[in-house]
């Protein structure tokens, strides 16, 4: 993935992902949750992306034991539990409050491009109780 630098024509600067495409900046997509939270879909390409990071925050830890959530690639037709994994480890949602998280993208240069359609999934495993915070997906066009 190549991403260049221009000027836009308000003077600002801006990321260009390929000459096809015209300018467009990082993208960050972020779901908020709660403890009553499902499995789900928060993100549906409209174009080609890669994964440059994935950050959380737990506002409120989770009191019912052992939680945590997975970002996860999904194709069209594909759970949200089945999809590919974007990262090492885990969001703790029982972590300490306040507190981010940086999650370890996977060195699979593959799991990391999302193609138009694909989605990003939210992945919960354990009970949240009363569990509350972020998890942010930052994109660059491919």
């Amino acid at each position: 993935m190549s991403v260049d630098i221009r000027q836009a024509a308000d003077s600002s600067l801006e990321l260009v992902g390929n000459a096809s495409t015209g300018g467009a900046g990082w993208l960050p997509v972020t779901i908020n949750y709660v403890a009553t939270t499902p499995d789900c879909t928060f993100f549906v390409a409209d174009r080609a992306y890669v994964v440059k990071a994935i950050r959380s925050r737990v506002d409120v830890a989770g009191t019912g034991g052992a939680c945590t959530a997975q970002i996860r690639k999904t194709a069209t037709a594909t759970a949200p539990a089945s999809g590919t994994v974007l990262h090492t480890g885990s969001h703790n949602l029982v972590g300490t409050a306040n507190a981010n998280q940086q999650l370890t993208l996977s060195t699979t240069a593959s799991d990391l491009l999302l193609a138009v359609g694909d989605a990003l999934s939210y992945d919960l495993t354990g009970t949240a109780t009363s569990a509350v915070g972020s998890i942010t997906v930052t994109l660059a066009p491919a």
